[in-house]
């Protein structure tokens, strides 16, 4: 047993080695990850679309609609920018992509208001930019909202009733909103950490299947393995990344000031059976790649498919269920659930245990397709 794990160690020590020889590989697994994860979430800095140009169209002219315009522009989501009399000349403002939207009041609007009838206003949102569309059609659905309960509380107060009870019978049941663990709703605080889990994988895919190339460029074919080595190399690939799964979930968790709860080491234990499982799927794949530059070209067009079944963007209950299944044949699938309910949610191991146990599952497999890869000491792909 001794003298297994001294032959571990010294695989460990090779590779390590090896990727300080090697410019590209070095590149990609020591640099590459932490500067992807430096660099993402510049972006999404400001969380939030806010400001978003609109047009408004007053058909009306009246003293209540131009009220209406002041209290859409007074919304964080939308600035009213332009104020026309007619559809075509927003209609020109919004295909230039000038504007992003449009309310469009209609004839008549004060004087029905004033009869005790219901109005409509038209509201016109760029949804090919959903996040914008859902700012503007929000913003525009505050402003008026806020006007139409000014009106019923004035007519309240006329029909006899004091402020105080005017407000509670035009609003009775009130809600209060309590968003939890990303307390300003930003889109940067919910998409960053599952990026960062990605970044970690990706890169480690990529600089495996560089370093391969490199020594298959040099060798011609694969050297046979041993089982010390294999363990040995998933060795060095862990204790690399596990230092960069440590400063991305601290450095730069705090650099952009995103929400956390989780403590750290509970993180990288977690982390510990997805980076296993990403090291010996690295490894197995390895013997795909003849040349280093393969192994870029072959896996990066990767990453978006893997963000997509991850069930983090798009919810897993509404794929297919065969999609659902073979998500979980990529580590980034239960290591992205997995580390953000650590991280955002203060989980504890037990109650991750599930993409805890799956991943793993994970290691065990594709460590034995790794040693039957790297065991054969051959390849047959180009």
């Amino acid at each position: 047993m001794t003298g297994l794990l001294r032959e571990i160690g010294t695989a460990a020590l090779d590779e390590l080695r090896a990727i300080r020889r090697d410019p590209a590989a070095l590149t990609i697994l020591v640099f590459a990850a932490l500067f992807y994860a430096a660099i993402y979430p510049i972006p999404y800095k400001n969380q939030l679309a806010r400001e978003i140009p609109i047009v408004a169209v007053d058909l009306d002219g009246s003293a209540t609609s131009r009220r209406l315009v002041r209290m859409v522009d007074a919304t964080e989501q939308a600035a009213v920018g332009w104020v026309v009399p007619t559809l075509a000349e927003a209609e020109v403002l919004v295909r230039s992509e000038a504007a992003r939207g449009a309310v469009v009041i209609p004839e008549t609007f004060e004087r029905t208001i004033q009869r005790g009838e219901q109005a409509v206003l038209g509201v016109f949102g760029d949804a090919s930019y959903f996040m914008i569309y859902s700012q503007v059609a929000g913003g525009i659905a505050q402003a008026a909202g806020t006007l139409s309960a000014g009106i019923e509380i004035r007519r309240l107060q006329a029909s006899g009733s004091d402020e105080a009870r005017a407000r509670k019978s035009r609003d009775p049941l009130p809600i209060a909103l309590h968003p939890l663990y990303n307390p300003s709703g930003g889109y940067g605080n919910y998409i960053i950490p599952a990026v960062l889990v990605l970044i970690l994988q990706q890169t480690l895919l990529i600089g495996i299947g560089t370093l391969a190339g490199t020594r298959r460029e040099g060798q011609g074919s694969i050297e046979k393995h041993s089982l010390a080595q294999c363990l040995g190399k998933a060795l060095a690939y862990v204790t690399i990344y596990i230092v960069h799964a440590a400063l991305l979930f601290t450095v730069v968790v705090r650099v952009f000031d995103l929400p956390h709860r989780g403590s750290l080491l509970r993180v990288l234990v977690f982390l510990l059976p997805f980076l296993l499982a990403v090291s010996f799927l690295g490894l197995t794949l390895s013997g795909l790649f003849r040349k280093r530059e393969s192994a870029l070209q072959g896996l990066m067009f990767t990453s978006l498919p893997a963000i997509f079944i991850s069930g983090f963007s798009f919810p897993k209950e509404a794929m297919p269920l065969w999609l659902q299944w073979g998500a979980h044949l990529l580590p980034s699938t239960d290591g992205i659930a997995g580390a953000l309910r650590i991280f955002q949610m203060d989980a504890s191991l037990r109650e991750v245990q599930g993409p805890f146990l799956l991943l793993w599952g994970l290691s065990a497999v594709y460590f034995l397709t790794a040693w039957a890869v790297l065991s054969r000491g051959r390849t047959h792909a180009g």
